[in-house]
């Protein structure tokens, strides 16, 4: 699948050494379908998409079902003000094994990632200060050692210091089940402060710190130091590679490229409203009254979609249980024009930490590192808040936040544009949030199928996230429906 072998060989090593081969590097060990048999694939995301190409190389005939009107699920790119930005999934890891190959078989070139994260400036407890300023400042109001940590390092840095997991599919393991605690709960019984919790509940992917389950947060910690020490190995091999790069021309590309490499049309507007399945077949029926009978199904949507879906006979209890008590985060984006180049004007770097409902901006920079944009990301709660207001409401909402904040900026932005993932139709929502407890009783059963049932997506991530979760579970159904044909 990938057309330079340099780069494959490199990368199998790297792989290797981390014990994450993708299933890709083997599939030719595979045996094609005995008789040709109709697979329905619901959704045209990542893992919907590579799905669809599998199995059509396999020699299944493929139906995939999208319920919008285009593919990509949650990566979707748009222009604004001549500038590309990332609504969804925005960078691409150098683990991406199975992303940076498809890249490379579609003739696709990535670039690095445009936003720029660090130096950030911070307004906490109604002060804006840098982050030099912060270990003496009055605004910091955590306690001992957390003094010396800035606020947008505090999450990696309590999750680090007793972080038990050490393989990315430790997580699963029943030792560390205790761990599947309420985060807050979790912090607390670690002697952090109370302040320190509540910075962290302001930059971290979840629905609320005495809900998300820390045995979570500590496998997205783990997998995210597994990134950084594969990129400092290739670094130490004399390899040129940023740390996160997207695709050149926007993310969007890829699943467009995957799209039209297909043998398959894709059938837009879609949406399943009830599945019927046996042990002879499964039969899928769309809102619109269309039918589409297979001899399986592969399910490659966000549980907040499946769980719409009426389901004859219903799943297995557990998986029903997840399935429909499954939250996912909200992220809500604000893309801004700097008019001019306010941060010179009261000494600020332009990128913002804050506890406050704006929560996060990040400066987007071009190839010589001039600041063109700016991106207001507000997750979880404060993002449900924001929705509610309304879209004229949330952004003059927004730039009076940001001009009371930091008055150097009033009148000085201009938004292009809203976008919120929590009330996106068919996703509501910007990733899946194990809530406490939930990995203890669900996570082990939740990728399994049910009958003639496959489940695909990042929510069935085992050792990957993101984009490389969703095309790494299309290779696990792949290997699923192979077995029993």
């Amino acid at each position: 699948m990938n057309n330079h072998p340099s780069l494959r060989t490199n990368r199998r090593k790297l792989l290797t050494a981390l014990g994450t081969i993708p299933l890709a590097f083997g599939a030719s060990r595979y045996l094609r379908a005995a008789e040709r048999q109709d697979v329905i694939i619901l959704g045209a995301g990542l893992s919907g998409l590579y799905s669809a190409m599998l199995l059509e190389e396999q020699g299944f005939n493929v139906t995939l079902l999208e319920a919008s009107d285009h593919v990509g699920g949650r990566v979707q790119t748009r222009t604004l003000d001549g500038v590309r930005h990332e609504l969804g999934a925005s960078d691409i890891g150098v683990m991406y094994a199975r992303v940076l190959d498809m890249m490379n078989r579609l003739n696709l070139k990535r670039v690095p990632s445009a936003l720029k994260i660090k130096p950030y400036s911070y307004h906490v407890n109604d002060q804006l200060l840098n982050e030099t300023e912060w270990a003496s400042a009055d605004a910091n109001q955590t306690a001992g050692d957390e003094r010396e940590i800035a606020p947008s390092r505090l999450q990696s840095h309590l999750l680090g210091l007793h972080n038990p997991l050490e393989n990315l599919d430790d997580w699963l393991l029943p030792q560390h089940y205790g761990l599947d605690i309420p985060i807050a709960q979790y912090l607390t019984s670690q002697g952090v402060s109370d302040e320190a919790i509540r910075l962290f509940g302001h930059s971290y992917n979840g629905t609320g710190m005495n809900r998300t389950s820390a045995l979570s947060l500590f496998r997205d910690t783990t997998r995210t130091n597994f990134g950084i020490k594969a990129f400092m190995q290739m670094k130490a091999a004399g390899q040129q590679v940023a740390p996160l790069s997207q695709v050149a021309g926007g993310n969007q590309r890829l699943p467009e490229a995957m799209a039209a490499s297909l043998k398959t049309e894709i059938r837009f507007s879609q949406a399943a409203a009830a599945i019927f399945h046996d042990t002879r077949g499964v039969e899928v029926t769309c809102n619109d009254g269309s039918r589409y009978r297979g001899d399986f199904l592969v399910s490659a949507i966000p549980l907040t979609a499946l769980r719409r879906i009426e389901i004859t006979p219903t799943l297995s209890a557990d998986k029903a249980a997840i399935v429909h008590q499954m939250e996912y985060y909200a992220v809500s984006k604000f893309y801004l024009r700097p008019k001019t180049k306010f941060w010179e004007t009261d000494g600020y770097d332009a990128s913002m930490w804050t506890d406050g409902p704006v929560e996060r901006v990040f400066a987007g920079t071009d190839e010589n590192d001039e600041v063109h944009s700016l991106l207001v990301w507000i997750t979880g709660q404060g993002s449900r808040r924001i929705d509610q207001m309304g879209r004229e409401a949330a952004t003059r909402f927004v730039l009076d936040t940001l001009a009371r904040i930091r008055p150097a900026s009033r009148g000085q932005l201009e938004v292009l544009g809203y976008h919120s993932w929590g009330k996106t139709p068919y996703l509501n929502g910007c990733g899946h949030s194990y809530s406490a407890g939930q990995i203890e009783r669900y996570a082990a059963n939740l990728p399994a199928p049910e009958g003639r049932i496959h489940f695909a997506g990042e929510h069935t991530r085992r050792r990957e996230f993101g984009m490389e979760a969703a095309m790494a579970s299309a290779e696990r159904v792949l290997s699923e429906i192979l077995q029993v044909t």
